[in-house]
């Protein structure tokens, strides 16, 4: 019955939208021509906007179509301006006199400028602005009056996506990072930037295309780079600002959500200052291991390498795809602060702190169907973790600009952790209890050098050194593996201590040469050593003899010596890039019973196209041949628990793996078009890769590396975003397909595994001027393995939100999903999940309150399926239940 109403619920919601919808549209009016030259000639891309007369900002935006049609969409009335601007083309206003649902027909002719801009202004009030690589979005034009949030402001504005969990993708991409004021303090943790920071301060919405990290590589090397920089409005400088967001659950047991941050952006001095207190399932160390990533690997002349110690056991091996909050029982505190303290004119400091304490309450059951060569069974699981962390992150970076010329940058970075975590475990009806702690270090230091020798030349020398350090102690009061070891009755539970210890130093020059035809001339050179120490007893407490082939003492060392030289060829709107990485290496695995060398050399070579038909179409394609030296992990000589009941071992081989790649992309649109395409295709050859060789048993696993041949993988990936003028909305569409052919051995028997992903779907997000908007769509993944048998599986997730703004104070938001898995038994298959917050605005930009729901429908449990070559796994997870929370929001 409860079911049924759910579904009744979900499905009035859905006619709703749809009935509020029709009724709204019908309302508009639609403003539509052509816009041509003084030949009749259509002109595309032309920036067409209506604004209120003797009014600020701008009411509706679009740009023409390749046959130079437009059409506008608006429920307003009154006396409007109608603007067109395009490059070399004379700015023309044309007058309009709106009346509700009728439609107008407006076409213009557009006369050539007589001289080129260097800049373009797409209204009169520089609402958006185009200055060669940069495009800038004054924010007050793009604000609906319900944003709180940076992030909130950035979804509204046309070319910028923000994903789920707050990544912000331009045109498909990432971007680089998120600076204020051209500073950046968060590097790729911006999230705590973009989720905490007011829209209200915020001036304008900068977006910087083909970005260069450092200055004086701009207008040498070729950036295909993304970033954002916002600028604050004028009462907020030279200010300290800030808010406070406490909240606290209503007929809810002690749920509670408080955040606040302090924020000053004087000239000399920039500092954000964060914390958050929560147990409603929030993440607060997402942007912990993002700040950890320097976001080099991508810059001219780096070759820096981001590494840190393995962890070879995990408690948790993963988590349902139903978001993080609903599963995650917390009890979270943290704080941050980033600073950048301008020393003197020519040396800058930077500072990020990060701290976090966490308790972690996490529930599962689940039942495992092996499907093997050797016979068919069954394991079930009761999972129920506890775990406290305490993490911490500190980064300090100095740059010197000792000239116009020239640039040295230092950067270290500090992180660790302290996580003690305790398990209840049922498995097969045998009742353990787990113990795990861990305490892993990493330091990251660098050196970076650059000199820009000539207007077209630069010289790069960086430096880096990383020690990683993680030792694990594990611990289980049962022992579970009669069948792998002689039992005299005396076996009571197992140990484990593990510790890997990793250290690695390297150097690099590079001379990077734009010559006059604009082709790029690069060279690098350098070396880097590692050396890799990784050490693990495994214990079966009660008896003194340790057993043989489940110890570990390795030591493995790479030395390396590459020569890199690349050359960039422009020919007209076509670029072909040749690169061929030349490297020497010296390789020493060292282990209890032997000891292996090898000294191979390698030749990388890699061809780039990149093919700019026009500003809106592009193909990118290249291929690379690639041999690569096998990680610890792979060479590791004794088996290692990884799991209660599973053990892995390594391959004393350290020959090198081969593998050939082509990858192939085409891009049509840009940030502001009214139709963005991107498709991918890809194709990864492995001569050598290393497979499975895997014991299975009802009690336990046995994993060994193989060394085999032969591996294909295939991916076709394609989204598209086009703006529907006539809807006032914007449709997504995604379709996905790979496929990969592999082999594996299982209990004896070499197997050849066929394993394919299909995905499709799509999403409506309406763009209405009036009160009601709603973002709808759905998603389906079909996943099938083949091995002697066929199985396959079918998911699908299908959401709707809306947002409605009934008073200009009060904004409604409600957020409802749908979860499908085929697999499943019938009755327990389909999933319903709902949100709801509101928000009352009682001093404008200062103070406003809100309630939140999650969790509406008490949703308690989410069930899961996945497959793979081995069997079915059906898991059950237990959820947050539904709690409402009051909460204030107080602008500083």
């Amino acid at each position: 019955m409860g079911h049924r109403i759910k579904k009744y619920f979900i499905l009035i919601i859905n006619c709703l939208v749809l009935s509020l919808s029709g009724n709204f549209a019908y309302s508009q009016s639609l403003v539509s021509g052509t816009v041509s030259d003084t030949l009749q000639k259509p002109i595309p891309y032309v920036n067409v906007f209506l604004k209120a007369q003797n009014e600020d900002g701008i009411i509706a935006f679009t740009t023409t179509q390749e046959n130079g049609s437009y059409e506008l969409i608006t429920d307003k009335v009154g006396n409007f301006e109608l603007t067109f601007s395009s490059i070399s083309f004379q700015k023309k206003t044309e007058v309009l006199s709106l009346e509700k649902g009728k439609n107008y027909n407006l076409n213009v002719v557009l006369k050539e400028e007589t001289f080129s801009l260097d800049e373009v202004i797409i209204n009169s009030e520089k609402a958006i602005t185009i200055k060669k690589d940069t495009i800038i979005f004054k924010a007050d034009a793009f604000k609906k009056g319900n944003e709180e949030t940076v992030e909130d402001l950035l979804k509204n504005i046309p070319g910028i996506n923000v994903d789920g969990d707050g990544k912000i993708k331009i045109g498909g991409k990432e971007v680089e990072k998120v600076m204020i004021e051209g500073d950046d303090l968060f590097e790729k943790g911006y999230k705590l930037l973009t989720k905490n920071l007011d829209a209200t301060v915020i001036n304008k919405v900068e977006v910087y295309e083909k970005y260069s990290n450092n200055r004086l590589l701009k207008g040498i090397e070729d950036s295909d780079r993304v970033a954002l920089n916002l600028t604050l409005k004028n009462n907020v400088k030279n200010k300290l600002f800030g808010s406070l967001k406490p909240g606290y659950g209503l007929a809810s047991e002690n749920r509670y959500d408080a955040s606040a941050n302090i924020i000053s952006f004087r000239k000399k001095d920039k500092f954000y200052g964060f914390t958050n207190f929560n147990n409603v399932g929030l993440e607060t160390t997402a942007a912990l291991s993002e700040m950890m990533d320097s976001g080099e690997g991508n810059e001219l002349g780096s070759t820096a390498k981001t590494q840190t110690a393995a962890s070879f056991i995990n408690l948790i091996n993963h988590k349902p795809d139903v978001g993080e909050e609903r599963t995650n029982f917390n009890n979270a505190e943290m704080a941050s602060l980033s600073d950048i303290y301008t020393i003197s004119p020519k040396l800058k400091l930077k500072t990020i702190g990060f701290l976090n304490w966490d308790e972690n309450d996490f529930f599962r059951k689940s039942t495992d169907t092996y499907f093997l060569p050797t016979g068919d069974f069954t394991t079930t699981e009761d999972y129920r973790l506890y775990g406290k962390t305490f993490s911490g992150f500190a980064n300090t970076q100095l740059t010197y600009d000792k000239s116009k010329t020239e640039i040295i940058e230092y950067s270290g970075k500090y992180s660790g952790n302290r996580t003690r975590t305790n398990t209840s475990l049922q498995f097969n009806s045998d009742l353990s209890n787990e113990n795990l702690n861990e305490d892993p270090f990493t330091i990251d230091q660098r050196f970076k050098y650059i000199n820009k020798l000539k207007a077209n030349q630069a010289l790069l020398i960086n430096g880096y050194y990383v020690h990683s350090d993680n030792p694990q102690n594990y611990g289980n009061n049962r022992f579970l593996f009669e069948d792998l070891f002689q039992n005299d009755n005396q076996i009571i539970g197992v140990f484990q201590e593990s510790r890997q210890a990793l250290n690695t130093a390297g150097f690099d020059a590079g001379l990077f040469t734009r010559r006059t035809n604009n082709d790029l001339w690069e060279a690098k050179v350098g070396l880097d050593y590692t050396y890799n120490d990784y050490n693990s007893v495994f214990k079966l407490d009660g008896i003194d003899k340790k057993p043989e082939e489940f110890q570990n003492n390795s030591k493995y060392k790479e030395f390396n010596i590459f020569f890199e030289p690349s050359y960039r060829l422009k020919l007209g709107s076509v670029a072909l890039t040749g690169n061929v990485h030349f490297a020497k290496h010296f390789n020493h695995l060292e282990a209890e019973d032997q000891n292996l060398d090898s000294s191979p050399f390698f030749i990388n070579p890699k061809i780039t196209v990149d093919w700019e038909l026009n500003k809106t179409n592009r193909i990118l394609s290249f291929f690379k041949y690639e041999s690569k030296n096998p990680s610890l992990r792979s060479v590791q000589n004794g088996y290692v628990l990884i799991q209660y009941n599973r053990f892995s071992k390594g391959l004393e081989n350290i020959e090198p793996l081969r593998s050939s790649t082509f990858y192939l992309n085409y891009t049509l649109g840009t940030i502001l078009s009214v139709f963005y395409a991107n498709t991918s295709f890809i194709y990864v050859k492995n001569y050598d890769y290393l497979g499975s060789k895997s014991v299975i048993t009802p009690d336990y696993t046995l994993n060994e590396l193989i060394r085999l041949k032969d591996k294909d993988f295939i991916s076709f990936q394609t989204d598209s975003n086009i703006y529907l003028q006539w809807l006032a909305s914007n449709i997504k569409l995604k379709l996905g397909y790979n496929k990969q052919n592999f082999q594996n051995s299982v209990n004896g028997n070499l197997r050849k595994v066929s394993s394919s992903t299909f995905n499709y779907g799509g999403e409506l997000r309406s763009a209405f001027i009036g009160p009601l908007n709603f973002h709808i769509g759905t998603e389906w993944f079909n996943s099938e393995y083949k091995t002697t048998i066929k199985q396959k599986n079918i998911t699908n997730r299908t959401f709707l939100d809306i947002v409605y703004q009934p008073l200009e104070k009060l904004n409604l938001s409600l957020n409802s999903s749908r979860n499908y898995f085929s697999n499943l038994d019938k009755d327990n298959n389909t999933y319903y999940f709902m949100d709801f917050e509101g928000k009352y605005q009682i001093i404008k930009n200062r103070l406003s309150l809100s309630l939140v729901g999650k969790n509406l429908l008490n949703t308690k449990t989410f069930r899961n399926i996945n497959i793979d070559d081995t069997g079915i796994f059906k898991s059950e997870y237990q959820l947050l239940p539904r709690f409402l929370l009051l909460k204030a929001n107080i602008r500083l």
